[in-house]
């Protein structure tokens, strides 16, 4: 059999060591596939611990709406990964073999991790949007509802297509297992179609959210100074989640759509396609934990009605400030001062000395006005002044020492 008609042939292929591209891109699918196993494991049993710990403290079942959406968008790339670490058998044996347990399972989990994971990616985009920009989040119950819903969606498009044809659905497609070519229908309504209206519903959703970001941070829409500085940073990394998700799922995308459309597809073609998206497991977890790192590292309760941009953390340089409030009331006359003193940061990066001020005087009405200073400290700069006081010191030593010289000398003379 020619190698070119090998690749979208729905039968075992042995030996592998026969095709040394497929050999090698298998090999570093399978790589990719235990990383992203491993690092989505390890963050899941995490999310896990932080809900039973914050449940006990809280004494609530009820948690910050974000945290269930990771905890989900998680537990999918968990699928996701070990439908592609299993490569690994067929590195074992030196045969993609058609038929076996491995095989079905492979087909199992590229059918609900893959299109589970463009669900949640969505649902996030979605649940991001309406709480920035019309600050709405679901009841618990309806909430819990659309989780579910999303989970019987994404199982039920895999059962409808194992139903219809439970003998010969997953076979060998190409360099793994999964749908055979000839049911292309099934491949397009219950798979790709519903994973690239995720790619293009992701990548819209956050379009409009970084616009409309960037327009009221422009605008001072935020009077709250720790809100602006948190939007600040949101409008600078919400443009990653698209790019991330449509990095990694668009090259297999069009890979099999170019084999529906009776285009050539190498076997190096689909182990990139695949390297790219089993690669997005650990780029998730890189991702959420680094810019929402202080929401789900807390030891603290997530509060249940925190919004998104309150997930996100601030950004190092833009961390801690001085705010100076003033409030106007015509009800009643307070005046507070209180003052923070010198503290490290939580990011480490900066000191911070704080200083609150709330005056109420008479007024018509209720007028606040908020300022926001941020105080940066260069360490070399202070250095350098610290070392031009000393050096000043020093002459200042020298030129009394001379003084006193000459007074001495004064004396002796008239003397």
């Amino acid at each position: 059999m020619a190698l070119d008609d090998s690749v979208g042939a729905p039968t075992t292929l042995a030996p592998l060591s026969d095709i040394p591209s497929l050999q090698r891109g298998l090999i570093a699918v399978s790589f990719f596939g235990f990383l992203s196993f491993a690092t989505s494991v390890v963050l899941f049993f995490r999310l896990a611990w932080r809900l039973l710990t914050w449940g006990r403290k809280s004494g609530s079942s009820r948690v910050n709406q974000f945290v269930i959406l990771l905890f989900n968008l998680i537990f999918a790339d968990i699928q996701q990964s070990i439908a592609f670490l299993l490569n690994a058998r067929w590195l074992s044996t030196n045969s993609i073999t058609v038929g076996t347990s491995i095989c079905w399972a492979q087909g199992w989990f590229v059918s609900t991790g893959d299109l589970a994971s463009g669900l949640f990616t969505l649902a996030i985009a979605v649940h991001a949007f309406m709480d920035i920009v019309y600050d709405f989040r679901l009841g618990p119950r309806s909430f819990g509802a659309a989780i579910a819903g999303l989970w019987a969606f994404n199982f039920a498009c895999a059962v409808i297509g194992v139903a219809m044809h439970p003998r010969d659905l997953y076979t060998r497609a190409g360099a793994w297992c999964w749908m055979d070519l000839k049911y292309e229908n099934e491949r397009l309504w219950l798979h790709y179609f519903w994973v690239i209206l995720a790619e293009f519903g992701t990548v819209a959703i956050y379009a409009l959210i970084w616009i409309i970001l960037q327009r009221r941070v422009k605008a001072a829409f935020y009077t709250n100074s720790e809100t602006a500085l948190r939007a600040r940073s949101a409008a600078k990394l919400i443009i990653a989640y698209p790019i991330v998700y449509v990095v990694c799922t668009l090259p297999l995308v069009k890979a099999r759509l170019s084999s529906m459309n009776d285009k050539p597809v190498s076997f190096v073609e689909l182990c990139v396609a695949g390297s790219m998206i089993t690669s997005n497991g650990w780029l998730d977890v890189l991702l959420y934990t680094v810019t929402r790192a202080d929401l789900f590292n807390s030891a603290q309760p997530a509060d249940e009605q925190a919004g998104v941009l309150e997930t996100f953390r601030h950004r190092p340089d833009q961390a801690f400030g001085t705010t100076t409030t003033i409030e106007a009331n015509h009800h009643k006359h307070k005046k507070s001062l209180s003052r923070s003193g010198m503290r490290p940061s939580r990011s480490g990066f900066h000191t911070r000395s704080g200083s609150t001020e709330e005056l109420f005087v008479p007024a018509i009405g209720n007028v606040k006005a908020e300022t926001t200073v941020v105080v940066r400290t260069d360490n070399m700069e202070m250095d350098r002044i610290r070392q031009t006081g000393s050096e000043a010191h020093e002459n200042e030593n020298e030129l009394s020492k001379d003084t006193l010289s000459l007074d001495s000398q004064s004396q002796t003379s008239r003397k």
